[in-house]
């Protein structure tokens, strides 16, 4: 019989751990994943909120790009931002959970499709009425 078809305690009075060992160590991990991603993303977070007021992500600064009103030509105000980078992607989120991811496909293919348009302005774009820019020279 091998050491895995044993029932009852193994060698050395071990024993298989239970389903209530195993679910608590998941939740134990799961706990430590979600502070780990909280306590990297918490900087990640407040630098947007800082970079959102000059038409900007962190990830867009990095790379010198702003986001534009494309009536003014004018960097987008911080709620511009707000809603371009939060509130449409939270919408998306909240149908995706409703439509079984259905509604997360469509975005991301009508994404890609409008970044194939003129001026590479997405839907998303379209909709805020905002161009993305590069300055870097």
């Amino acid at each position: 019989m091998s050491y895995l078809e044993q029932s009852g305690p193994l060698e050395g009075g071990r024993r298989y751990a239970t389903f209530q060992h195993r679910l608590g160590a998941y939740a134990i991990d799961g706990a430590f994943i979600l502070l780990t991603i909280f306590l990297a993303g918490l900087p990640w977070l407040i630098w947007s909120f800082v970079t959102w007021g000059k038409g900007q992500t962190p990830g867009k600064q990095i790379l010198k790009i702003r986001v534009l009103n494309s009536v003014t030509g004018q960097p987008v105000t911080w709620g511009h931002m707000a809603v371009r980078e939060f509130l449409i992607p939270l919408t998306v989120l909240i149908g995706s959970a409703l439509t079984g991811g259905l509604v997360f496909v469509v975005w991301v293919t009508l994404e890609i499709v409008f970044y194939f348009t003129k001026n590479c302005r997405t839907l998303r774009d379209l909709w805020v009425k905002t161009a993305v820019i590069n300055q870097a020279q």
